[in-house]
């Protein structure tokens, strides 16, 4: 079973270079020291490396892009489901939307209708100027502390 390259020509030359280096490296550790741990893995990592840049093929960059490839379309489906969840028989019109634009907007200015907004404003306004007289109070009791 043939494998679709992955890997550009420049990359592989690099993958191959460097394999053959870290291979030598590894060769050289292992001849001064024949129970060196460091070699053995410098020699098995760099033929692993000759061996991508040769057959131009990298197993982790293929898993690290089927794994990308199905996470992004596992999220294109859920914004679609989303999408469709919105665009069915409940969408409202653009008269609707302008109604509840203006309810909204007049709600945030304060410009609200009715007996229960009046009675609130007259509610905070003597809240606040009671809390006003407090304020005065404590400061002058901070200023005089007699």
């Amino acid at each position: 079973m043939m494998q679709e390259t992955n890997l550009s020509e420049k990359n592989a030359f690099c993958r191959f270079a460097m394999g053959t280096s870290l291979t030598a490296f590894g060769i050289a550790r292992v001849a001064r020291n024949p129970n060196c741990t460091r070699g053995r893995l410098m020699i098995a990592f760099g033929a692993m490396k000759m061996a991508e840049g040769i057959f131009k093929y990298c197993p982790t960059k293929a898993l690290m892009g089927s794994c990308t490839q199905s996470a992004m379309n596992n999220s294109n489906s859920n914004s679609n489901s989303m999408q469709s969840m919105f665009s069915g028989q409940n969408s409202m019109s653009s008269e609707q939307i302008d109604k509840l634009m203006k309810d909204f907007s007049s709600a945030i200015s304060g410009n609200t209708s009715g007996s229960n907004a009046t009675a609130s404003k007259q509610s905070d306004s003597s809240t606040s100027n009671q809390n006003s007289s407090e304020s005065k109070s404590s400061t002058n009791k901070a200023q005089n502390p007699s």
